[in-house]
């Protein structure tokens, strides 16, 4: 029994050191365009996340919690090699620091003006979207404003302390998460399915993206929300809508949870603090180039889709051209009745089902987006701890594949490597659905395995 004891301890060791290399190696080592290397650590981390999680979740649960900070901590010191997006970011920030409204003007139209601090020649090159106004609603605004003024003009001090605030708020997440799944009656070791998964750790520690304080704030909301504190989940709703938009999405959801009555109160009180996050750095002007910059979005930009790029093939044999300008509306009405209906259905469930129902929704909306990048499953993900569900572990692994993309410039996506990826997901979905609906009178389930 004691040497049995030996080997898995030395073979726990074993998985958490090659996933702590393969972690310093994508960050420190690895650019996105170096595509098989890149998938090759990936395919390490998944392997390795697995067989822990299956192996050890039970039995070794602080040691995993310890580790999956430990892991955090690494990709703290590294410089995002996988998106540029920190620097428009650092460049939001000390516009508001400087007291110039980020959305007000493009960034080609800042470098007309007068010199401002912190701003330069070499940050507006490395901007992505030069030519766009900015997408980022206040909350995550205020975040990149705190950064400015504590780094006015360096970028490797403002990128270490905006990665280090992303972690204390993952680390707050995890911490909410072990308490919806107190509520829900379910096993913390859940919790590290998001915990120790290598598409958030990387996206939202090793390349900043900012969706894991929109997590914070969606499930905050929901667990109030399960305890019956109404009043705070709408307003940590509403301060969730304002720092991602896409947590709107779920106001549907839990309007036809309560009487209608306390329904619309919920929905006012949501729209109310999400309007008051908004006023505070938007006026009519302003309002109009987000919009611009979200229809744009919506209907220019095209990533890593799923039956978009079906309707659009359909399209381009049809028309013989390029339809996104009508696709993108239409597919995005038909997610939104679809969400629609999510909502309504069984609306007598319980908390586990209404989870279940949260993670459909955000599945429908991004299966019908023209734009999926890889930081985005990180929401699925998360909310897939709390349902039978696994099919999004999967996604966040085949959406790793979207990288293929970046191997050419300009970026040219290999269109066949995303339909095996989708087909992937949709497969096991669809599986999944149908073996939960055989079994949809039992009201518990297991840990499950990935």
């Amino acid at each position: 029994m004691d040497n049995n004891l030996e080997w898995k301890r030395f073979g726990l060791y074993g998985l958490l050191l090659s996933s702590g290399v393969a972690y310093y190696l994508l960050a420190y080592g690895i650019q996105r365009q170096q595509f098989i290397p890149l998938m090759f650590l990936f395919i390490i981390l998944f392997i390795a996340y697995s067989i822990t999680y299956h192996l050890f979740s039970k039995t070794q649960f602080r040691k995993l919690v310890m580790a999956g900070m430990v892991f955090r901590v690494l990709l703290i010191f590294s410089i995002p090699n996988l998106s540029d997006d920190v620097y428009r970011f650092i460049w939001d920030g000390r516009l508001s620091a400087s007291g110039i409204n980020p959305f007000a003007y493009l960034p080609s139209e800042i470098m007309q003006l007068a010199p401002v601090k912190g701003i330069s020649q070499s940050l507006f090159d490395q901007l992505n979207s030069p030519h766009y106004y900015t997408i980022y609603p206040p909350v995550l605004q205020g975040i990149f404003w705190i950064t400015a003024q504590l780094f006015p003009e360096n970028n490797t001090g403002a990128i270490l302390f905006l990665k280090s605030f992303l972690v204390l708020i993952d680390a707050g997440t995890f911490f909410i998460m072990i308490q919806l799944l107190k509520k829900l009656s379910l096993p913390k070791p859940l919790s590290l399915l998001y915990w120790l998964n290598p598409l958030v750790l990387v996206e939202l520690t090793g390349n900043a993206h900012p969706e894991g304080v929109m997590l914070f704030f969606l499930l905050g909301a929901f667990l109030l929300f399960y305890t019956n504190r109404w009043m705070g989940a709408a307003c940590l709703l509403g301060t969730g809508i304002a720092t991602k938009l896409v947590p709107v999405l779920f106001l549907p959801l839990l309007f036809f949870q309560m009487k209608w009555k306390k329904a619309v109160l919920f929905c006012a009180l949501s729209g109310i603090t999400t309007l008051i996050l908004f006023a505070l750095v938007f006026d009519l002007a302003t309002t109009q180039h987000l919009l611009k910059s979200v229809n744009l979005f919506m209907g220019r930009f095209e990533f890593n889709a799923s039956l978009y790029y079906i309707v659009r093939g359909i399209g381009m044999w049809v028309k013989g051209y390029n339809i996104i300008a009508t696709a993108a509306p239409v597919l995005s009405l038909v997610a939104a009745v679809g969400i629609l209906f999510i909502s309504v259905w069984n609306r007598k469930e319980n908390a586990s089902t209404l989870s279940s129902k949260a993670l459909l929704i955000i599945s429908t909306w991004y299966l019908f987006s023209t734009t999926v990048h890889p930081w985005y499953i990180c929401l699925p993900v998360a909310l897939s701890v709390f349902t039978p569900y696994r099919f999004a572990l999967i996604w966040s692994f085949t959406a790793v594949l979207s990288y293929a993309a970046y191997q050419t410039s300009p970026v040219q996506e290999k269109l066949w490597l995303t339909g095996v990826g989708y087909v992937l997901v949709l497969g096991y979905g669809i599986w999944e659905l149908m073996k939960q609906r055989k079994h949809s009178s039992t009201t518990s389930f297991n840990q499950g395995t990935i």
